[in-house]
């Protein structure tokens, strides 16, 4: 099957408006999708780093053609992509699971055997914001402007490409790196440069296969080797995800950082006020870390906050029942009974939740009287006068919290949180 070289142009367009369309929808409206599709070991992942592996392999193929009028080009791009392998699997460490060496355990920000954890990672740094908007105009600079310039025959972009330093992407891959170079700056803190990560992958895979399908035969494109070389990719993607899911030790591993990731778009959806996508990652996160009365809380909110209520009161039961257990074990548990005072509040038994909340609140006073310079439990008192109403004494210790521990942002967001809540209580 030959397709023209128009055909070739809107199957590499079409390509890119997939993959930004999937993610676009899969964001809003299938968050859980969207989250294994840019998270470590998983589809996403996998799928560009089998592009940076496709433009090694066809930048390797021109490298050794001596007659190609770019090559040194593609010799660069074949050690650069080759690189970009490596650090993507961590040098071998994602497949094999050898343990991080003890420099990069130290140094990394993701505790991996790869060099660029050491400048980026999931915590802002000025090297990370420098790296990011340096990729950003080096995307626009090398698969935006430098083909419109060929076009125009602006003599510098010609001297460029005549003087074999640079090969231009096809025009039709120009969306590609537009769509990367704007997600690269996440503009959206959606985990977007995973995406602009793939998109880059696969425009420089589809650089370097037509660079090579152009060299071995010009006039006779067809689109079929493009799409071939696409599809067994995202075929080796999904391949090498079920395969490492498969395995317990690595599974065990994906599960714990998805579920951190769950909780990260947990408060990402919050700040955009999208109750859905709350109620859908919390629910995804309880499957991977059940028992935790704070998120079975915040689920059975924003469930309530969407209709269903009979779905909010069972996660509801589900705390207070994870509340009795760790009272039972221990009854004079301070924090199960604060808990546990909330939970009941939640569901409605106010008497139930009197008897812990008071009771929480004479522990904790106990608590502050044998360690009165103790912020944690300064905090923790404050938490059961909140439940018990007494407002004024919650400010107090919240006050005493922050006053011994001034660096301890948790100490720091009660305190001003509990001062907006008694301004607003007294107006």
């Amino acid at each position: 099957m030959k397709l023209s070289l128009n055909s070739i142009a809107v199957l590499l367009c079409s390509i890119t408006l997939a993959i930004v369309g999937f993610y676009a929808i899969a964001v809003v409206y299938y968050p859980n999708t969207y989250i294994i599709s840019t998270y470590e070991d998983l589809y996403g992942e996998w799928a560009q780093t089998y592009g940076f592996l496709t433009t090694f392999v066809f930048s390797t193929l021109i490298s050794l053609n001596k007659n190609h009028p770019q090559r040194w080009f593609f010799v660069l791009l074949a050690a650069a992509s080759f690189y970009v392998f490596m650090e993507e699997i961590s040098w071998g460490q994602r497949i094999i699971g050898f343990d991080t060496p003890h420099f990069f355990h130290d140094n990394s920000y993701q505790d991996e055997a790869n060099l660029h954890n050491l400048l980026t990672g999931p915590v802002d740094s000025w090297s990370k914001t420098l790296l990011t908007y340096f990729v950003a105009t080096g995307l626009l600079a090398y698969g935006v402007l430098f083909p419109i310039a060929l076009q125009v025959k602006f003599k510098p972009a010609i001297w460029l490409s005549q003087w074999r330093i640079a090969a231009p992407p096809p025009l039709s891959l120009m969306p590609a790196f537009i769509a990367a170079a704007v997600l690269e700056i996440e503009p959206f803190s959606f985990n977007e440069a995973e995406v602009a990560e793939l998109l880059v992958a696969w425009a420089l895979a589809f650089t370097a296969l037509d660079s090579w399908l152009l060299s071995r035969n010009a006039q006779n494109k067809s689109a079929l080797p493009y799409a071939a070389v696409f599809f067994v990719a995202i075929g080796a993607a999904w391949s090498t995800t079920t395969l490492l899911l498969n395995s317990p030790e690595q599974r065990k591993e994906i599960d714990s950082r998805l579920a951190n990731g769950y909780e990260k778009f947990a408060d990402r959806y919050e700040g955009y006020d999208y109750t859905y996508g709350v109620a859908e990652v919390l629910q995804r996160y309880d499957e991977l870390k059940p028992n935790n009365t704070v998120i079975l809380r915040k689920i059975a909110d924003n469930l309530e906050a969407l209709g269903e209520t009979e779905k909010a009161r069972s996660f509801m039961q589900k705390a207070v029942d994870e509340g009795l257990r760790r009272v039972k074990e221990d009854e004079n548990n301070i924090q199960a009974n604060v808990s546990l005072a909330k939970s009941y509040r939640k569901l409605g038994d106010y008497s139930a939740m009197t008897v812990y909340a008071e009771k929480a609140y004479q522990l904790a006073q106990a608590k502050q009287q044998t360690e009165p310079d103790n912020a944690y439990w300064a905090y923790w008192l404050a938490k059961a006068c909140e439940q018990t109403n007494r407002r004024e004494e919650a400010l107090k210790y919240y006050r005493k919290a922050h006053h011994l521990e001034p660096n301890s942002s948790r100490y720091d967001e009660a305190y001003q949180q509990m001062k907006e809540i008694m301004i607003d209580y007294e107006d």
